[in-house]
């Protein structure tokens, strides 16, 4: 196995990353040698099927983070519906109704139905505020029971609700609102998966995804590039930029003839790659990110 061409090819694959969203933040893409121990350690792993999603995803789609990883059940965890009453500026209500989307995925997952209407019910109030009408979420008031019984029917039209509000938004000219429920989102599926590592610290598979994050949380930071203009989100903005610095510390490496990178849809295909990070680091991932949370929530 050629070390160079692991080494180039690494470098060539966050490079790449960044360069194809408009206006990416410049960040540090330095990559550590590749010894012979890491050559080693790529070898050994069984090569099996893998994707790493970079995109931005829907704030209803983010839980895969915590899908097939064992992740249990914590409701102490959330944003409680009951603070929907904290939040009044445009800013606040943008960033909590994609807290709420992800804190609905969550609760749905465990068959939770009385916190998936209470959730339900905080994001329309949250929709009602922005003036969003109501034909994108009346369907699913008027049939709450059935959706809320059938995971799969909830999963779908909650995914459908969200897609059709970022559309409603970008086409109003609120761009900016849209990349801030994306944010909270964002925000709140990384503060949930990490929570739950916290406390089972053990869970190798929910590890990986979290550091797997590194890549969205760039597509984030080149979104919110967009916005640094709005004196409200500069701090949010830093507090990404800080994060990002927390993210750097560790890589993800590849073999240069085992990767795909599906630039439309974001994804980076290989059959093994090995993450190179410390529980240490996840948790300090963890720290910065219930600062930022609790920042959105409060």
């Amino acid at each position: 196995m050629n070390i160079l061409r692991i080494l180039f090819f690494s470098s060539f694959l966050l490079s790449f990353i960044l360069v194809s969203s408009c206006r990416s933040d410049k960040i540090s893409d330095d990559i550590p040698a590749i010894n012979i121990e890491m050559l080693d350690i790529l070898d050994s792993i069984p090569a099996e099927p893998k994707e790493i999603f970079y995109h931005m995803s829907l704030p209803v789609e983010m839980a895969h983070l915590f899908e097939q990883v064992g992740a249990n059940f914590f409701p102490d965890i959330l944003n409680s519906p009951d603070n929907l009453s904290r939040y009044h500026t445009s800013l606040k209500l943008a960033m909590n109704l994609g807290v709420f989307g992800v804190d609905l995925s969550y609760v749905k997952m465990f068959g939770r139905q009385q916190n998936a209407v209470n959730y339900l019910n905080a994001i329309q109030r949250l929709s009602e505020d922005f003036g969003i009408p109501k034909e994108i979420y009346s369907d699913v008031l008027i049939n709450l029971e059935y959706y809320v019984t059938n995971k799969d029917s909830l999963a779908r039209v909650s995914a459908d609700i969200y897609r059709s509000v970022d559309h409603y938004l970008r086409k109003s000219g609120e761009e900016s609102t849209a990349a801030m429920v994306m944010m909270g989102g964002w925000v709140e599926g990384m503060y949930i998966a990490t929570q739950i590592f916290e406390r089972d610290q053990g869970n190798i598979k929910l590890l990986e995804r979290i550091a797997e994050q590194k890549y969205s949380l760039n597509s984030l930071i080149s979104l919110m590039n967009n916005y640094h203009g709005y004196e409200e989100m500069t701090e949010y903005l830093l507090m990404l930029k800080n994060l990002r610095r927390s993210y750097d510390k560790f890589q993800i490496y590849y073999i240069a003839d085992d990767v795909d990178v599906d630039t439309i849809n974001k994804i980076i295909s290989a059959s093994k790659y090995y993450i190179d990070v410390k529980p240490e680091q996840i948790l300090e991932i963890s720290t910065k990110l219930a600062s930022l949370r609790d920042k959105i929530i409060r």
